[in-house]
C-alpha cells in the first residue's frame, strides 16, 4: 500500500474557510434549523407587511418635505420589514441568482425611465418632488435591498444581511450625501444646509461645518451596528440548533 493511500488529503477551502464549491456551513443554519413554529413564516409575513407599508407610503401624499415624524417612521418600518423578509429568506442557494434579475427589470422598466424624464422632460422642474421621491424612495432603497438580497442568496447570514441593509440606509441618512452634493457639484458652499432628515434632529437648517460633524457622528453608530452579534441573537430568538420539542 502506498504512502498516499494511507492519507486523506485535506479538503480545499475557500477564502471563508468553508469547503470549496459549497456554501459556508452556517450560511442558512439559523433559519433552516429554527425550532420555533412561527420561524418559517417570518420572511413572508415581513414581506407582506413591508409591501403594504411601501404601498401606503407611495400612495399617500408624499414629497421632499417631511410633514410629520410618523411619515418617516412608516417608511422606515416598511423598509425594515422588507429587510427582514430578505434576511430570513430560507432558500439560500447560488442557483437562485436569477431572482436578482427582478430588481434589474424594476429599475430598467420603471425607476430609471421616470428619473430620466424628470431631467429631460420636466424642463420647468415643476415636478421636483416627484424626482426626489423616485430617487430616494425607490432607487436608493432598491439598491440597498438588492445588495442585501445578493448577499443573502449567495450564502450570507441573516444577521449580516440586516447589518448590510442597515448600514446602507444609515449612510444615506447620515448627511454624507448632503455634504458631498456641495463638494462634487460646481456650486458655492451655502451658509446653511437645509435637509429634511437632518432638520428632524437639529430643529432646522445647520451650517456646512455642522453638517460635516453631523455626518461624522454617525460613524460610531455604523461601527456599533456592524459589531452587534445579530446572528447569535437571531439564533436564540428562533431557537436555532435546539433539540426539537417532543
Amino acid at each position: 500500500m502506498s504512502a498516499h493511500s494511507d492519507r486523506t488529503s485535506p479538503p480545499r477551502l475557500d477564502d471563508g474557510g468553508a469547503p470549496a464549491g459549497r456554501l459556508p456551513d452556517g450560511a442558512a443554519d439559523i433559519v433552516l434549523t429554527a425550532r420555533r413554529r412561527w420561524a418559517p413564516h417570518v420572511w413572508w409575513i415581513a414581506l407582506l407587511a413591508g409591501a403594504a407599508g411601501a404601498g401606503v407610503s407611495w400612495l399617500a401624499p408624499h414629497g421632499r418635505e417631511i410633514q410629520a415624524v410618523w411619515e418617516l417612521v412608516v417608511k422606515l418600518l416598511a423598509f425594515a420589514c422588507l429587510c427582514c423578509a430578505i434576511a430570513f429568506f430560507p432558500w439560500v442557494s447560488r442557483r437562485l441568482h436569477w431572482l436578482l434579475y427582478i430588481p434589474f427589470v424594476f429599475f430598467t422598466a420603471y425607476v430609471i425611465p421616470r428619473v430620466s424624464w424628470f431631467y429631460y422632460g420636466d424642463v420647468a422642474r415643476a415636478q421636483g418632488d416627484g424626482f426626489y421621491t423616485h430617487l430616494y424612495l425607490l432607487l436608493y432603497p432598491g439598491i440597498v435591498l438588492t445588495v442585501a438580497a445578493a448577499y443573502r442568496i449567495g450564502g450570507g447570514t441573516p444577521g449580516r444581511c440586516l447589518q448590510v441593509a442597515a448600514s446602507g440606509i444609515l449612510i444615506v441618512f447620515s448627511g454624507l450625501l448632503d455634504v458631498m452634493w456641495q463638494v462634487v457639484n460646481p456650486v458655492e458652499i451655502p451658509d446653511l444646509i437645509d435637509a429634511p432628515h437632518i432638520n428632524l434632529f437639529t430643529g432646522g437648517p445647520i451650517s456646512f461645518g455642522a453638517a460635516i460633524l453631523f455626518t461624522l457622528a454617525h460613524l460610531p453608530v455604523l461601527i456599533v451596528i456592524n459589531l452587534l452579534p445579530l446572528d447569535r441573537w437571531i439564533g436564540r430568538l428562533l431557537g436555532a440548533g435546539e433539540a426539537p420539542a417532543r
